[in-house]
């Protein structure tokens, strides 16, 4: 059975004091015996300091409360106080969680971990009981009234303004949108040369030029007519003026993403737009969960189940929606962190305030006591080299005087 350091730290402090005390009665009659009585007194006097030291953490030495003495016991609020600050604040803060997961992706493990069969049955195991019971219970007033409660309530804490204006800016600046541009210039062009708006542009130039004939017979005879033969050139200009839209590396489309960024930007802080966008989720939402409260009443969850592992397949296929399911699910997390601190820290306190104080510092004790036991044994090794050292130093100094 192998010795304890405490043991082994005890066994060293004993036996440097039996040498002091064995060598002492004939330490003057002998320098052999005069070095190892001082050198074993100054082991046994730096071993003691050293016990004193480690005991005073723990516990108070032979029950005497001197200062520094029970160290741990006296001063256990601010130690547990100072630990859930440290766990909340610095271990745990969220902004050490977020940058512990930045490069996982929720998204991903979600849909990895729901294409395993065990797992699909384990979640149906679990959650077909109540969807089944939730299922024949709907209440369509009930479900209305529980939706325009809750709905309008929790969807500002999603900041989905922040999270669509981001997507916006995002996709301005990488480019993203010019599938969308290519859509709209097309279409763009198909309008300037439809009836209607040539019809359109004729109208515009017959007023215009009659607006500048009207006061003069002679603007009437230089320029009668002469307005709707520009019209080519100003369908012409204008299909230029959308071809440098489409080109991405343009001066007008630079100028035209920047205004988009600045509209943006704006839009981040308006607090109108961000009510909006929250009015018109919460309507969506309610809309088509009333709507789908209908469709589910006549089904069984079997249906619910099976929609639910066909998106997530669909989800797992496409990249780009992972992204952003992922970037989504940060947010909430992140926000979710924000929102749940003060609870974290009040938990943390709870279960360290519900540990007895004696088992938490025995538990301290054992796992450093090992090292704390080192520290007398070093600390009697080095008592007793300098004891030897000075022995020397003092015996040569005396012969040289002598």
């Amino acid at each position: 059975m192998a010795v304890s350091v405490k043991t082994q730290a005890n066994a060293l402090l004993a036996g440097v004091s039996l040498a002091a005390a064995a060598s002492y009665p004939w330490a003057q009659g002998s320098v052999l015996l005069d070095f190892v009585h001082h050198t074993a007194l100054a082991a046994t006097i730096g071993g003691l300091a050293d016990w004193w030291g480690v005991t005073a953490i723990f516990e108070k030495p032979f029950n005497i409360a001197a200062p520094g003495t029970d160290m741990l016991r006296r001063r256990y609020e601010e130690l547990q106080e100072g630990l859930t600050d440290f766990v909340c604040t610095d271990l745990l803060s969220p902004q050490n969680v977020m940058l512990a997961v930045e490069n996982e992706s929720f998204a991903r493990l979600l849909t990895e971990h729901f294409s395993e069969p065990q797992n699909v049955d384990s979640a149906r195991s679990v959650l077909q009981p109540l969807a089944d019971e939730v299922l024949h219970k709907l209440n369509t007033q009930e479900a209305e009234q529980l939706l325009l409660a809750e709905v309008p309530r929790y969807l500002p804490s999603l900041h989905l303004s922040d999270i669509l204006l981001d997507v916006a800016q995002r996709a301005i600046a990488n480019n993203r949108l010019d599938g969308i541009w290519v859509l709209l210039l097309k279409e763009g062009k198909r309008l300037l040369h439809c009836a209607e708006f040539t019809a359109l542009l004729r109208g515009m130039a017959q007023r215009a030029e009659a607006h500048y004939t009207q006061d003069s017979i002679l603007r009437d005879f230089f320029v009668s007519g002469e307005a709707e033969k520009l019209l080519p050139y100003f369908v012409e200009a204008l299909e230029r003026l959308l071809d440098d839209l489409g080109d991405g590396s343009s001066e007008l489309r630079r100028m035209l993403d920047n205004w988009l960024l600045a509209k943006l930007e704006e839009l981040r802080h308006d607090i109108a737009f961000q009510n909006w966008i929250n009015d018109k989720a919460a309507q969506l939402v309610l809309d088509n969960a009333l709507a789908l409260r209908a469709e589910l009443r006549q089904q069984n969850s079997d249906w619910l189940f099976a929609l639910a592992q066909e998106k997530i397949a669909e989800l797992a296929q496409d990249e780009d929606k992972l992204a952003q399911t992922d970037s989504v699910l940060k947010k909430l997390l992140a926000q979710a962190l924000e929102l749940k601190q003060d609870a974290l820290r009040q938990l943390i306190s709870e279960k360290l305030a519900a540990y007895p104080r004696d088992e938490v510092i025995g538990k301290l004790q054992a796992k450093v006591g090992d090292d704390l036991q080192n520290i007398r044994i070093s600390g009697t090794v080095i008592g007793g080299l300098l004891g030897a050292v000075l022995f020397m130093v003092a015996a040569m100094a005396e012969r040289l005087v002598g």
